[in-house]
């Protein structure tokens, strides 16, 4: 009976994650219910979590500007100013030319990319930046450590990143296609659902499912609430092994087992920020927490335990907007991971192709000059037998 109940509860999940077009409302596989302490519920007394969400952008930067030392909110005028400033320069990129994605990337690049940097992408791939914006008070999207900054790296890690740095003195980003990023692979790593944009939650009685709109990530998360035992700490996936549980009305989501691989390999990609691709995953935890507010507002916030990569965990804070229940959430597939590679190893035979034509009209058009230094020499020879 248990195994049924576990095929019928993932066969609406599945369903559901399918996305026919009709509104998500209309395929929820129960009513929810208010509660008498005035959280709604689900038909089975779970909290109701259910629905389409967004993090809405803030303007609040994940690490605490030091000026604001140890202020954790800012005044009304102070968020006004920011929310404006904001605004002001996600339009100003967006001026300064539609078809370049990056503009300031751009400018940070040396003379001989200028041409390149920055423009490979152009308004039609990349998000243009948010139309709105969410007031919040918050100084910083860490809430902990207190300073709401990032914690210091631990001694380990400061020489995988100087190990990185020493790769890269003496050559470029990659030797051959071997040697590219995973990000031009489209293998994002597990941090990408915890910073997603937008993530519809569907509940089931001893399951919650959680999928994100985010870049070449379209599977969802089944997380079992019935507090079974986690795999070995050696059967790694590359999104990890995810466990839940209810700490009163809020949901908590603990992922471990995380594929080493994540840390990208030796080579650091250009400009790329030292907090990224830093962690080797298969020592991670993540802990989310998801607790519902109001109506409106889910209290988002995830931990993270890295004791290979910062000296004590991190927590960040994100507010969560419920969106519209029509909100498409279509496929999010990485156009780079069709063609990226590919493109290279074709590129590279056509160089080889190239450089070999080029040898063959260059040794063709040598022939008769190669025939009259021979016939001078044979001359010679025939002349001067006695000095053979």
């Amino acid at each position: 009976m248990r195994y049924g109940a576990l095929a019928v509860a993932l066969a609406g999940i599945v369903a559901v994650f399918s996305w026919p077009v009709r509104p998500f409302a209309a395929q929820a596989p129960t009513a929810a219910r208010s509660s008498g302490s005035g959280t709604t519920r689900t038909a089975w007394g779970d909290p109701d979590l259910q629905g389409k969400w967004q993090t809405v952008e803030t303007a609040t930067p994940m690490e605490r500007p030091k000026e604001f030392a140890n202020r954790e909110v800012l005044t009304d005028q102070e968020v006004t100013a920011r929310v404006d400033a904001f605004m002001k320069r996600n339009q100003a990129a967006d001026d300064a030319d539609a078809d370049i994605a990056f503009p300031e990337i751009k400018k940070l690049a040396p003379e001989h990319e200028k041409g390149i940097r920055g423009q490979e992408y152009n308004r039609f791939w990349v998000d243009a930046g948010p139309t709105r914006v969410r007031r919040w008070s918050r100084t910083s999207l860490v809430i902990d450590p207190p300073d709401g900054r990032l914690p210091p790296f631990t001694p380990e890690a400061i020489k995988r990143i100087e190990a990185r740095e020493a790769v890269r003195y003496q050559r470029g980003e990659a030797d051959s296609w071997e040697d590219r990023n995973q990000n031009e692979r489209c293998l994002q790593t597990v941090f990408v659902r915890v910073n997603a944009v937008e993530r519809s939650i569907l509940q089931a009685p001893g399951y919650v499912a959680i999928n994100v709109l985010a870049l070449n990530t379209n599977e969802p998360v089944i997380v079992p609430l019935d507090n079974r035992t986690r795999p070995s700490a050696a059967a790694l996936r590359w999104l990890g092994v995810s466990r839940g549980r209810w700490d009163g009305t809020t949901l908590v989501i603990e992922t471990t087992n995380i594929n080493g691989k994540q840390d990208g390999g030796p080579i650091l990609p250009t400009r790329t920020p030292y907090q990224r691709f830093l962690g080797p995953g298969d020592t991670v935890r993540i802990t989310e927490r998801f607790k519902r507010v109001d109506a409106e507002t889910i209290e988002y916030t995830y931990t993270v335990e890295d004791p290979k990569t910062y000296v004590r965990p991190y927590t960040v804070m994100r507010p969560l907007t419920k969106a519209d229940d029509n909100l498409l959430m279509p496929e999010n597939a990485c156009h780079e991971g069709n063609y990226g590679i590919v493109g290279q190893l074709s590129a590279a035979r056509a160089d080889e192709a190239y450089a070999l034509n080029a040898s063959r009209a260059e040794q063709a058009g040598r022939q008769s000059q190669l025939q009259e230094m021979k016939r001078r020499t044979e001359e010679w020879v025939r002349a001067h037998p006695q000095q053979r």
